[in-house]
């Protein structure tokens, strides 16, 4: 019985893989999403991930602004952290885009 179940699960499997086709127009070129990630945002709009860039360019809007007000008032501590947090989302940025190109 089981060996009936695999078999059929092969098939299937086998079937749906030669029904794929890849779009060649839809394929991004990771090396330009990298370079436009250097600007908050860029590399997520090439890659057609419009929500993703929002997300990426308003966190990083509220940590710069954030950090701009604990430089104000001296907390130093505070504005170190969302430092970091700029930092580490705009790296993120980076990544995200180049992985997502990759994966396209």
């Amino acid at each position: 019985m089981i060996k009936f179940l695999l078999l059929g699960y092969s098939l299937f499997a086998f079937s749906m893989a030669r029904s794929t086709h890849i779009d060649s127009t839809k394929i991004k070129n990771p090396s330009i999403a990298w370079k436009l990630s250097l600007i908050p945002g860029l590399g997520q709009i090439y890659n057609e991930k419009y929500v993703k860039s929002g997300l990426f360019i308003s966190a990083g809007t509220y940590a710069f602004l954030k950090r701009n007000e604990f430089s104000k008032f001296g907390k130093i501590g505070k504005r170190n952290t969302f430092t970091w947090w700029l930092f580490g989302l705009y790296v993120w940025g980076m990544l995200d885009a180049y992985v997502d190109a990759h994966l396209s």
